[in-house]
């Protein structure tokens, strides 16, 4: 009886899950439309950069309510600074706002779980790519479903529904009046409420003026310094020669009082004298 009931609490703890591919596409599965503001002539890259953000890697639980939960593995969270989920079950047209909750992070990657109405549901994506400066719009799919747990995500206490405690509530309408992030498409455009995020520009402008005004005072300091330097080397070098040259002066021969006089006369005189000798 102790082991059929340890083997029963051991059977309680984890809720039925399966794991499951996910596919990450730039166009809507289902009606082939791009919701992305970068249109149809950034479809291949907008894919390349979906696959690189959806991992393969899902999982699919079953709580004790009966509701589904998917977990999801994004990459490159580094660059993404918010994350808007939506879902939508296959052939509606309408979304309805998830809120997940993040059970895991790596360095560059983040688990998200989500409720789901069904196990062929859409998921509308909208990540705030930091680089780009705009947010993103993808759709996640998953299929071929396996049991066990391949991805090793976090998993649910079979004997309750998870709370989410993180994650987004933006609701995504589609009203003409509503101001907030336009993106485009091949349909109706999508409105959603502005995104916080896009006043990173407004910051990124204040960044670089502030940058502006320090390296400007940088150089006048820097100039100021240099002219102050030059000052005191003229001053030291004038202060070094007035002391050099009174001895310099006094260093010279004195010059006679007298000019030797080289007149004519004289010059007889003393040549008789000399003559005068010789005799």
């Amino acid at each position: 009886m102790a082991v059929g009931f340890m083997v029963m609490g051991a059977a309680a703890v984890s809720a039925p899950c399966e794991s499951a591919v996910a596919t990450g596409s730039y166009r809507h599965p289902g009606t082939g439309s791009i919701e992305d503001s970068g249109g149809e002539g950034s479809e291949a890259l907008g894919q390349s950069m979906v696959s690189s953000v959806v991992s393969p890697e899902a999982l699919l639980e079953t709580a004790a309510d009966g509701k589904l939960y998917l977990s999801l593995r994004f990459n490159l969270m580094s660059n993404i600074s918010k994350t808007t989920l939506a879902v939508q079950k296959s052939g509606d047209s309408a979304w309805t706002p998830a809120v997940y909750d993040i059970t895991a992070e790596g360095e560059d990657t983040k688990d998200l779980r989500l409720e789901i109405p069904a196990k062929d549901a859409v998921i509308r994506a909208e990540c705030f790519v930091d680089a780009m400066g705009r947010a993103v719009i993808f759709y996640v799919t998953v299929d071929d479903f396996s049991a066990g747990n391949a991805g090793g995500f976090a998993q649910l206490d079979a004997a309750q529904s998870p709370k989410p405690t993180s994650g987004s509530s933006n609701t995504v309408e589609k009203n003409d009046n509503v101001v907030g992030l336009v993106t485009g498409g091949t349909g109706k455009q999508t409105q959603v409420p502005a995104d916080p995020q896009n006043t990173r520009s407004d910051e990124n402008v204040q960044q670089i003026t502030v940058t502006g005004k320090v390296w400007l005072m940088f150089f006048v300091l820097v100039f100021c310094a240099q002219l102050l330097a030059c000052l005191a080397f003229w001053g030291i070098r004038t202060w070094v020669l007035s002391r050099k040259a009174p001895q310099v002066s006094r260093s010279l021969p004195e010059e006679p009082d007298e000019e030797p006089d080289f007149s004519e006369e004289l010059w007889e005189e003393d040549w008789e004298d000399a003559a005068h000798e010789v005799r």
